[in-house]
């Protein structure tokens, strides 16, 4: 006589419910560019960047002298002062970070965040999405943050905790060749994942401020270049840090909203992320501009000056974009009393994206 087993009922409904939530999560997945090599990027943000990592540790560990090693280590290494000259090896090091990055948040977001957000209480599976989004942000910006400031802390123009930095000593040891060792890591991962950002806003939904969005992806990436170029990465530190720490409030603040945690708790944290946008992102950013602006001149072309002027002044003024969609915000919540929502993303209602950073450098 056969025997059936039967399976615990509680057992069956999640089995079947975790069943319906990753058949969502690949439509989630699969709902833009079906066709075309960015619709197949899309689709195996996991597995296709994690065969590559394998193979560049296996051969590491294989062969560690092989030409892989170029891809985990910069090559200049002056053993004596712990600094690092630049070098066109360091491109190898950027191309394999900007695939571990892709790799990281997919899979951070997948079997990490978006479980928690479900545990948590998330209403439905785009919020699920959202939370991962935001919890990604909050997670890669409180620790690029935190080590930006320590490593700002390593040259002269540190200041205090209230104004970071002396703008008068920017310039100061320039030009700023060599790097110490964690500096160089630092700012080295910040251009990868920089561009990382640029794959994931050409394969997400588009969003209202989509034109704002890539033009601010694309200045950032020009700044960076330029002061890889121009050896003033103590200016490019500063910005780093200057714009990171509003984002990691505003995602926190966001991550709450979307596991249903009450106004009275989200509203206050949308409020401090207000001071803190103003503080870093116009009275510290403004004291950059400054800086460059009095001082650039002494060492560069009057075309390079400027242009360099140009650049920061357009991502001040989207900066300034942003802020009046934050007061518009609040306007909102007051004409309405309700809580905070960020309207940017009201045409995405029945529009799933893939997983992909939703922060606007805010």
């Amino acid at each position: 006589m056969a025997t059936h087993h039967k399976q615990p009922l509680g057992s069956h409904d999640h089995s079947v419910r975790e069943k319906g939530l990753a058949n969502n999560y690949n439509q989630v997945m699969t709902q833009q560019h079906r066709k075309g090599l960015l619709g197949t990027m899309a689709r195996h943000q996991i597995d296709a960047p994690l065969v590559f990592i394998l193979a560049v540790l296996t051969t590491y560990t294989v062969a560690p002298t092989s030409f892989v090693r170029r891809f985990l280590f910069f090559q200049e290494v002056d053993i004596l002062t712990h600094t690092v000259e630049k070098s066109w090896n360091d491109l190898y090091f950027l191309f394999f970070w900007i695939v571990a990055f892709t790799f990281l948040r997919a899979a951070v977001m997948t079997h990490v965040l978006m479980p928690l957000a479900r545990h948590w209480g998330a209403a439905s599976e785009r919020t699920v999405v959202r939370f991962a989004e935001q919890g990604w942000i909050c997670l890669y910006y409180s620790c690029s943050w935190v080590l930006g400031m320590y490593c700002l802390q390593l040259t002269p123009s540190w200041n205090n905790y209230f104004i970071w930095f002396h703008t008068d000593q920017f310039f100061d040891s320039y030009p700023l060749t060599a790097l110490p060792l964690i500096t160089k890591y630092y700012y080295w991962l910040q251009f990868s994942f920089w561009l990382q950002q640029m794959f994931v806003l050409c394969i997400e939904a588009p969003r209202k401020d989509f034109l704002a969005m890539i033009s601010h992806h694309l200045v950032t990436a020009l700044l960076i270049i330029a002061s890889l170029v121009l050896n003033v990465t103590t200016f490019g530190n500063a910005v780093f840090v200057a714009m990171d720490l509003a984002d990691i409030v505003l995602a926190f603040g966001k991550c709450l909203k979307y596991i249903g945690m009450p106004d009275m708790v989200c509203d206050p944290i949308f409020a401090c992320f207000m001071v803190i946008w103003i503080y870093t992102r116009h009275f510290l950013y403004g004291h950059i501009i400054y800086a460059w602006t009095l001082y650039g001149g002494e060492y560069y072309s009057r075309t390079t000056h400027w242009g360099i002027i140009g650049l920061l002044m357009v991502l001040q003024g989207l900066m300034f974009f942003w802020l009046w969609s934050i007061f518009r915000i609040v306007y909102k919540m007051f004409a309405s009393k309700g809580g905070v929502v960020d309207d940017r993303s009201e045409d995405e209602e029945e529009k799933p994206a893939h997983v992909h950073h939703a922060t606007p450098r805010k």
